[in-house]
């Protein structure tokens, strides 16, 4: 056991276990490891190129003095700033490429888990997706970016980590998603329904280490061995809805071999010559700089012996294609603005008009999300843009960032310091800007297309009495 580790926080019992399973006879490796856990990581982001190419990102950023510096993933950089500053626009958080969606701040080792699942390219086929714990959320995007044409049903079961799952995928403008509230084990119901699955499990957390060191004195291998046993029937639940000859991951943020190795070797005993190990990795922070972080990727050979609890699966039977009338307000809508929604499947959800991104042939693929409806109780779809209220639309205010309103009147927001204003919170004063008895739109709000240096921000009504267009900003995305 080393014995030269004199920090009282630091647990004695995860000292022992990790030497004797991996630091056996190497104590100047486990110094450097037991080092590594007090030490801060480089930051690293994550480029969206479903909507901006790498080149574009990086000449914007080095406005922003920061340096980014490659990472063994080609979209991933480490992000350091080269000087300190207070300007919001500087900050990541609040920088504007943030939250047009343009990047996702993720740690290195959580961000590899995607590439491993699709081999480290974009697939362009359209399949059933499966994230089966996607809070909070980085996963989920990434799974979008690297399957474009595929449609992604991301899971949560924590209600407490709903909001912010939901605003990272709203703000990564992701298109071809529906959210469910599922127990992870009812997954296991749905036998070899998915083509590909993500189980970023959950687990102990040790990667905490890095940000709290007193978190791991509480460490102890019996809670390590209970999280394993419900890890061990989530694996099996996924592999149940995995179809024949296809492939998930599975993943942690931990080291410990109880939530890795033997979870997965629970599975292959219990269910002997029913899968193959293509590939697997442990993330080290003192070798890797990363956090903790294991990978699995499993290929499904054959079908297994799961026993299903009787439990009636429902669908949302509020979500349902657009009725004649509403398709007509839909029509004299994208005639007044001129907007374009060809590419699009459109579905309405307690007055709610959702947007699908259309794959391939338009009439098959509407079929094929409502079969999908019928399959799942989903709690959300695709993106939200419009609001039904009697006769007529009100936009989405992400219909401004997403979609060119191309007869609508703009706003262009002159400088930096406007922006700063409107971001947080502030309302847009339009008189000058515009001639508000001019405008074409017989309606009694009008919307302008909000925009800084001619890229879509957002979507703003005006108050005709006012002249100033109403701040419907997301509060948990204003600069603080």
């Amino acid at each position: 056991m080393y014995s030269n580790q004199k920090d009282k926080n630091m647990n004695q019992n995860f000292i022992q276990y990790f030497t004797e399973n991996f630091f056996q006879n190497k104590p100047e490796e486990l110094d450097l490891f037991l080092k590594s856990l007090g030490k801060t990581i480089k930051k690293t982001i994550r480029i969206n190129t479903n909507k901006i190419i790498i080149k574009d990102f990086e000449s914007r950023f080095k406005k922003k003095w920061y340096i980014l510096s490659p990472t063994f993933i080609s979209n991933v950089f480490y992000a350091e700033r080269w000087e300190n500053f207070t300007d919001p626009e500087k900050r990541l958080w609040f920088s504007l490429e943030h939250l047009l969606g343009y990047f996702y701040i993720q740690e290195l080792g959580a961000s590899s888990s995607v590439h491993y699942l699709t081999e480290w390219k974009i697939d362009k086929n359209p399949y059933l997706i499966l994230d089966m714990a996607s809070s909070p959320g980085g996963k989920t995007t990434q799974l979008a970016e690297h399957y474009p044409n595929s449609f992604i049903v991301w899971n949560e079961f924590d209600k407490w980590r709903l909001a912010q799952l939901i605003s990272n995928v709203e703000r990564m403008g992701s298109d071809n998603v529906g959210l469910t509230y599922y127990n992870w084990l009812f997954f296991g119901k749905f036998t070899e329904t998915f083509d590909r699955i993500l189980l970023d499990a959950p687990c102990s957390w040790e990667w905490v280490g890095f940000k709290v060191q007193n978190n791991l004195k509480y460490w102890n291998i019996k809670n390590t061995k209970k999280i394993a046993e419900l890890q061990s029937k989530l694996l099996e639940a996924a592999l149940n809805s995995l179809k024949i000859g296809w492939e998930m991951l599975y993943s942690t943020c931990t080291l410990n071999k109880e939530e890795n190795e033997n979870v997965v070797n629970w599975i292959l005993s219990k269910h002997p010559n029913c899968f193959e190990i293509m590939f697997e990795k442990r993330f080290w922070p003192h070798i890797d700089n990363t956090w903790g972080f294991f990978v699995c990727k499993i290929k499904k050979l054959k079908s297994i012996n799961y026993k299903i609890k009787d439990k009636e699966i429902t669908y949302n039977t509020y979500i349902k294609p657009l009725n004649k009338k509403e398709n007509e307000i839909l029509s004299n809508f994208c005639r007044d603005y001129w907007l374009d929604l060809k590419d699009y499947i459109l579905y309405i959800f307690k007055q709610e008009v959702l947007a699908i991104k259309n794959v391939g042939n338009a009439d098959m693929h509407s079929l094929q999300i409502q079969n999908l409806i019928k399959k799942f109780y989903l709690i959300k779809l695709g993106k939200k843009i419009w609001r039904i209220e009697g006769d007529k639309f009100v936009p989405n205010f992400y219909l401004g960032r997403d979609f060119e309103l191309k007869l609508a009147p703009k706003y262009e927001i002159k400088d930096k310091k406007e922006l700063d204003f409107y971001l947080k919170g502030n309302e847009l004063i339009v008189v000058g800007n515009a001639d508000l008895h001019s405008l074409h739109i017989s309606s009694q709000s009008e919307f302008y297309q909000i925009k800084f240096a001619n890229e879509n921000i957002w979507l703003g009504s005006i108050n005709k009495e006012t002249g100033k267009i109403r701040n419907v900003f997301p509060v948990q995305w204003l600069r603080r």
